[in-house]
């Protein structure tokens, strides 16, 4: 199976985009790396620390602001598909998809 699907979000691994309702849109290969990560633990905190070492391997040459700027970034694509507060903030603990 090529999908991933999570509270009416298919995230394509195939060609990384993700698909709300009847929206599609192509994904960064860090947005899409966020994604797949958050959604394959579904319901659980994934830490800052383990996102980063995730997209980076290591967070030694990463500002932690990057990470920031990439979860924004897919936030604001999710939005505009219609998946509003898909990726939650846990204070201090890192980010999860309810």
């Amino acid at each position: 199976n090529n999908m991933l699907e999570h509270n009416g979000l298919a995230l394509n691994l195939s060609n990384a985009s993700v698909t709300f309702s009847d929206s599609t849109e192509e994904l960064t290969k860090n947005e899409y790396k966020i994604l797949h990560t958050l959604m394959e633990n579904a319901g659980r905190i994934v830490s800052r620390n383990s996102l980063m070492d995730s997209l980076w391997q290591s967070d030694s040459f990463i500002d932690d602001n990057t990470l920031t700027v990439n979860i924004n970034r897919l936030r604001k694509k999710l939005e505009a598909m219609g998946a509003d507060g898909y990726i939650k903030t846990q204070k201090g603990q890192g980010y999860m998809v309810p």
